[in-house]
């Protein structure tokens, strides 16, 4: 059994009462390498019977997903309304800028973000049922801010920041769908930024290029993805 063929099983057993379930366990089950799941299989069994059974175990451990939030990597989730795919990152990064410094966690925060564009791309180019027709990528959050904004705009998001007075105007926030979800999500006490990119410019050679340069840039610094660690700034 290999990873595709574990997918399709779990696929198999959706119903109504447990797709969120089904759909987060999915995105656990992609970040496995190939070397964990032979080793999986040759614990549990290689063959459907097992397979569905571990599965059905796993599934009765998980407790009820809200907001679906499925990892993608090891720093962001991913959800998905109507045609957009939203990149979260649900991690606390005082640790990182306690032990980097601010200058390396972003580059660390950054090269994850792009290792998480290109598993979606990938994932959409395989026929991934969750990504089916979608066409862009969104992200929204107090850490797209200054140079955060600029290495998004660098790589052609569209990009805006909703100052936290604007966030305070009852009558601007009813008129802005953004500014909703932004005092929703994080408040109205921070500067918000968001990021919009199409996934037909992610899939261009031209971006690729750019994406293959922002990685190399990375790991002349010492940032990479299988560590996602540098020296400390000094």
């Amino acid at each position: 059994m290999n990873k595709k063929e574990i997918k399709e099983i779990l696929i198999s057993m959706r119903t109504a009462e447990n797709e969120k379930k089904i759909n987060n366990l999915l995105g656990k089950i992609d970040l496995l390498t190939d070397e964990k799941i032979e080793t999986l299989v040759s614990q549990i069994g290689d063959n459907e019977e097992s397979i569905k059974e571990y599965l059905s175990k796993r599934l009765e451990e998980r407790k009820e997903v809200g907001e679906e939030h499925i990892p993608i990597n090891e720093m962001f989730t991913y959800g998905v309304t109507e045609n957009v795919i939203h990149l979260h990152m649900p991690i606390d990064l005082n640790k990182m800028l306690s032990e980097m410094g601010y200058s390396k966690t972003i580059s660390t925060v950054n090269l994850q973000l792009l290792d998480a564009i290109e598993r979606i791309r990938k994932m959409q180019k395989d026929g991934y049922y969750k990504f089916e027709g979608k066409s862009s990528i969104y992200m929204i959050s107090p850490i797209l801010r200054g140079k955060e904004i600029d290495f998004l705009k660098d790589l052609d998001f569209d990009t805006k920041v909703l100052k936290k007075d604007k966030l305070q105007d009852e009558e601007f926030v009813e008129q802005n769908d953004e500014a909703k979800l932004a005092t929703k999500i994080f408040g109205k006490d921070k500067d918000i930024g968001t990021a919009t990119i199409g996934l037909d410019v992610v899939n261009s050679e031209e971006w690729q290029a750019k994406r293959e340069a922002k990685v190399k840039e990375f790991e002349e610094k010492g940032i990479k993805l299988d560590t996602g660690k540098g020296e400390k700034d000094e």
